[in-house]
């Protein structure tokens, strides 16, 4: 089975449409994040976005949300069938979600600063359907879309002893992508700076070399 890919940054219609047609399964929208609109993705265009996308593609709702009630309420509203929480929650949080929305997947992300990212991971796994590893920046104080990796091994560590999907993202383009997949065998993988134009927006040779890249490489 081959490794599956989510392209986040998501803003247009256009681009989304493009992504699912070069292989893309997943489509992620980052929303109310600490920094504000991303790539002038307001919430009204997102579920735009959204409304219009084909059967059995990805929408995945990348926010810091903490609060369950309104995670299931701005989900509702978007009509995205995955949420991807970045910012720490309690125990419970995911639970909460799931049990008011039934159908919505949750993919919690861990920061892999050190070998305790590994417990960490372990901890999420027990209510989250899918980890995403990522990388943080000491210097900007953000937690995705830092365009830097991490330690790879701490990676394949969480791989081998986490029991849900586990998902790589962090630095990720089309030139290390296939070294990335070798190195951790994860299941599936995520990039956002890695294949994106000065403006933000995808550059859709840098895509296509990015899904060959991660189709072609040997697990």
């Amino acid at each position: 089975m081959h490794v599956k890919i989510q392209i986040a940054g998501v803003s247009s219609i256009e681009d989304s449409i493009r992504l699912i047609d070069l292989g893309v399964e997943g489509l992620g929208f980052t929303l109310r994040l600490p920094s504000g609109i991303h790539d002038d993705l307001t919430e009204e265009k997102a579920r735009e976005i959204i409304a219009e996308l084909p059967p059995f593609v990805g929408s995945v709702l990348i926010t810091y949300i903490t609060d369950p009630f309104e995670a299931v309420d701005f989900c509702k509203y978007l009509g995205v069938n995955t949420i991807q929480l970045h910012a720490p929650v309690e125990k419970g949080v995911m639970t909460e979600i799931k049990k008011r929305l039934p159908n919505i997947k949750i993919i919690k992300s861990v920061n892999v600063i050190d070998a305790a990212a590994v417990d960490e991971a372990k901890k999420y796994a027990e209510e989250a359907d899918a980890i995403i590893l990522d990388t943080y920046d000491p210097k900007s104080g953000r937690h995705g879309a830092t365009g830097l990796i991490h330690d790879w091994t701490i990676s394949r560590r969480i791989v081998e002893s986490c029991n849900k999907p586990v998902i790589l993202a962090g630095g990720l383009n089309p030139e290390n992508v296939a070294e990335a997949i070798r190195k951790v065998q994860p299941w599936g993988v995520d990039v956002h700076t890695g294949i994106e134009n000065t403006d933000g927006s995808p550059n859709h040779q840098k895509v296509v070399s990015f899904v060959k890249a991660a189709r072609n490489a040997i697990m």
